[in-house]
């Protein structure tokens, strides 16, 4: 159980997700949000902020909840709501290419 505990600090402190995709995207009024996303989890960056999130039901897309963010993804489109506070329509930027 300590190891466990030691691995999900740790893993709070990051702003990724190991495993994770990343996106990010340009949210109208020109906010920009960061998302790292898996199979059951996120987190979101938000002006130097960051959010954890798990995966809840959704009837489309993919859907992200935690105490304080919802972040709502399909195709290449988001919505961000931050303290009751919806950020949107977010459209995900070019990725950069190697």
């Amino acid at each position: 159980m300590k190891n466990f505990v030691i691995v999900s600090l740790a893993l709070a402190g990051c702003s990724t997700l190991i495993g994770g995709e990343e996106r990010t995207y340009l949210c109208e009024g020109g906010r920009q949000v960061a998302a790292s996303t898996t199979e059951d989890a996120a987190r979101v960056r938000l002006d130097g902020e960051d959010f954890a999130l798990r995966r809840v039901p959704s009837t489309s897309g993919a859907r992200y909840a935690g105490e304080r963010a919802v972040l709502h993804t399909k195709a290449d489109e988001a919505l961000v709501s931050v303290d009751g506070r919806e950020l949107g329509p977010c459209r995900q930027t070019e990725q950069k290419k190697d």
